[in-house]
């Protein structure tokens, strides 16, 4: 019984650093993701406040591929 015991804790703690581990990598997703956000927000802001001159140069571009 005592190999069983110490089996069962062994796999628990086991369990519950995998978890911790886990936890860990996904908060720390969430936070690049957080960031990736505010920043792509920020590129779409600055995108949408540079309106094209009063005169009309700048408002449109030919592009070749």
């Amino acid at each position: 019984m005592d190999g069983i015991t110490n089996f069962l804790s062994t796999m628990s703690m086991s369990m519950s650093r995998s978890n911790l581990q886990t936890d860990a990598s996904l908060a720390l997703m969430k936070k690049f993701m957080t960031a990736d956000e505010n920043a792509s927000a920020q590129l779409i802001e600055s995108i949408s406040e540079a309106a094209p001159s009063a005169d009309g140069r700048g408002a449109l571009m030919d592009v070749r591929a």
